[in-house]
């Protein structure tokens, strides 16, 4: 289980817009250990985390109202010690490109379906190197 040094459970934001989808990242992340809130879009997450601190955040690409570039950007120009993990079925290389630009690592570009696999080593990789160079971004 992944707990943090003052007890609490790791937070992870999840936004991702197909709920069966949602489903599966939550209840993966929820067997490894974390604590998971979904959100269904890119607009929802930053109002979720307006709300409360997160510790980590996994976002897909393609989503309605603001994608997962545009949260990127907002969570780089807002908290950028927050470690973010992109993982999508569809990454163009533009995308890809402006997200390394943006500060995410290569390492934490999964692909849909293979990167559900990664996900919980991506994310125990990226919050064990919190508090290194923006959060092992």
């Amino acid at each position: 289980m992944m707990i943090r040094p003052d007890n609490r459970a790791t937070r992870v934001l999840v936004a991702e817009d197909e709920m069966s989808v949602a489903l599966v990242i939550e209840d993966g992340l929820t067997e490894g250990g974390f604590r998971v809130t979904c959100a269904p879009d890119g607009r929802a997450a930053i109002e979720a985390m307006e709300e409360e601190p997160f510790d980590a955040v996994v976002t897909d690409i393609r989503m309605p109202r603001l994608d997962g570039v545009e949260l990127v950007r907002w969570i780089v120009a807002t908290r950028p010690q927050l470690p973010i993990v992109v993982l999508s079925g569809y990454m163009t290389t533009e995308q890809r490109r402006e997200l390394r630009r943006l500060g995410v690592s290569e390492g934490a570009l999964l692909e849909k379906p293979g990167g559900f696999r990664e996900l919980l080593g991506t994310l125990g990789r990226l919050l064990s190197a919190e508090g290194s160079s923006h959060g092992g971004r």
